[in-house]
């Protein structure tokens, strides 16, 4: 297939999938943030297959091949010429690569460890610990890379009664849970390059708002909304608030923290229909998605070449879409 037409199509479809997912209503955040989460992936790749197709159009020319589609097919072999024109989408991939490592450097400076691990103490809640800082300063956060884990300040749970504490800590130990930390790192390595666009700004907007949609969610079936309103009207009102969140980049802020508690005292429940509506067109769109990045990457169009670019968009763009029980919850 003509890879300008590839492009065309991706894009089509990466404007058509987050305006879906926020127009549709009663999907669940989780689904949402699935199609966010896939459309940024896309954001990401666009550019590398127009620019591959550029670069393998100009090489097969300065190398004088002349090919149906101006040497601009996905998969076909051109020789050194066409491989030395991929270097353009070669130096995009550098960018988000480079990004990426920036952003997991900072993940991994944000776990806790050493002397501040060892004088915390876990909390269990029913989606996993929660580990309690001896701290004055307000702070809820999920983060880390290789070991995620969901932290609160005393300072944090002073001010709150004894429900909302237990709200605040189902939150976040719902970000861990829900996989939350490690898909802002890659994320936000896509918005960083690419944030002055606005639908990558828009998707990147939508899923923190998602991810944390989808927290509160969780939080309101163990604790109730009522209990998790309240936490939340508490922590605004803190001088030194630190917003929670799955991360320092995914921090929701004033608008999105009114927006949640709007949302919770108002519940509604995800409707099943739409829902399957934006999963099923997150998963058609995450699975194209992978199968061009697998052609691009020449991976072999078999069965078993598709299972394993399948495997990769089950594992990361549809993340949000699952979730396991966390290590020490509470039964």
């Amino acid at each position: 297939m003509s890879a300008p037409l590839v492009g065309l199509g991706l894009f089509a479809v990466l404007v058509a999938l987050p305006l879906l997912a926020g127009r549709l209503g009663g999907v669940s955040p989780r689904a949402a943030a699935g199609a966010h989460l896939v459309s940024l992936l896309g954001w990401a790749l666009l550019p590398v297959v127009w620019l591959a197709c550029l670069g393998s159009a100009l090489g097969s020319w300065l190398g004088g091949i002349r090919t149906s589609g101006g040497g601009c097919l996905l998969g076909l072999d051109h020789g050194q010429w066409a491989l030395l024109g991929y270097l353009p989408g070669a130096l995009v991939t550098g960018l988000l690569v480079w990004h990426g490592a920036r952003h997991a450097a900072a993940a991994r400076r944000a776990e806790i460890r050493g002397v501040a691990l060892s004088r915390s103490l876990p909390r269990p809640t029913s989606a996993g610990e929660v580990w309690v800082v001896p701290s004055e300063h307000p702070a809820a956060f999920a983060s880390g890379l290789w070991r995620c884990r969901a932290v609160v300040t005393s300072g944090m749970l002073a001010p709150l009664e004894g429900a909302e504490r237990r709200a605040v800590c189902e939150h976040e130990a719902a970000h861990v849970r829900l996989g939350h930390p490690r898909l802002l790192v890659l994320s936000g390595a896509i918005a960083a390059p690419y944030g002055r666009f606005r639908p990558v700004r828009r998707a990147w907007d939508a899923l923190r708002r998602d991810l944390e949609a989808s927290a509160d969610d969780e939080a309101a079936r163990v604790v109730g909304a009522e209990a998790l309103v309240s936490a939340l009207v508490h922590v605004a009102s803190l001088s030194r608030h630190v917003p929670t969140g799955a991360a320092a980049a995914g921090s929701a802020g004033p608008k999105d923290l009114r927006w949640r508690i709007a949302r919770l005292e108002r519940p509604c429940t995800a409707r099943r229909w739409p829902t399957a509506v934006v999963g099923s067109a997150a998963v058609a769109t995450g699975t194209a998605l992978a199968l061009v990045a697998c052609t691009l990457a020449g991976v072999p169009a078999n069965v078993v070449g598709v299972l394993a670019c399948f495997g990769l968009v089950a594992l990361v763009g549809l993340r949000p879409m699952w979730a396991w029980r966390g290590r020490g919850a509470a039964g």
